[in-house]
């Protein structure tokens, strides 16, 4: 799951040691959030699940407005997203990303992560749910082929409705294509960030 060294994050499996970081980031993002308990039961007993964090390098800076992707320690969680895999069956049961970080490409980032590691389970779809009222991340999910197949009256507790949204089948030509949209993200962040002391000159 490492990126070329040129990029400005890594994706790594989620470990223990992360867990109290994505509790929080988790408070942060959702409404309704999982308890810490939630997750301690994902890693330790879901031998179906995979979980993975994205941390962001703290020495890069976004070129075009020359902003520092602040990070306190290399050891900072700022995204995450779970994949359980069951019965040739995937099921995205959490994304989520730091708002500092959004609209550069992470969330889809960790979205194709998810996808593929789906793949390697040998799951043939994948399901997610949404907010109704989200239509930020529903055009992100389209984008991957997703369409809504139900809507889940009252799903969260705040009593929101969601859209259940499937993708099928997960064979070797999607795959293809999330390796596909995978390299052509990644050489768009590439382009994107820039070490200090490191900038190109003007052409």
């Amino acid at each position: 799951m490492s990126p070329s060294p040129n990029l400005p994050y890594r994706i790594r499996r989620m470990e223990p040691r992360d867990i109290p970081q994505v509790a929080r980031l988790e408070r942060a993002v959702f409404k309704d959030p999982w308890p810490e308990m939630a997750f301690i039961q994902e890693l330790y007993f879901n031998t179906a699940a995979r979980y993975f964090v994205l941390q962001v390098d703290e020495h890069f800076q976004e070129r075009r407005q020359r902003r520092t992707w602040h990070s306190r320690s290399h050891n900072e969680v700022h995204g995450y997203v779970g994949m359980r895999v069951n019965r040739g069956a995937g099921h995205i049961s959490t994304l989520a990303l730091h708002e500092s970080y959004r609209g550069r490409g992470l969330g889809e980032i960790l979205l194709i992560t998810a996808l593929e590691q789906a793949g390697e389970m040998g799951a043939c779809k994948a399901a997610l749910e949404v907010r109704v009222s989200n239509e930020r991340a529903q055009n992100l999910y389209t984008k991957y082929n997703f369409a809504v197949t139900s809507t889940l009256r009252r799903y969260y507790r705040d009593g929101t409705d969601a859209y259940l949204m499937e993708v099928e089948p997960l064979n070797a030509a999607y795959r293809h294509l999330l390796q596909e949209r995978r390299e052509a993200l990644e050489a768009r962040i590439a382009r994107s960030m820039v070490r200090p002391g490191h900038q190109r000159p003007e052409e």
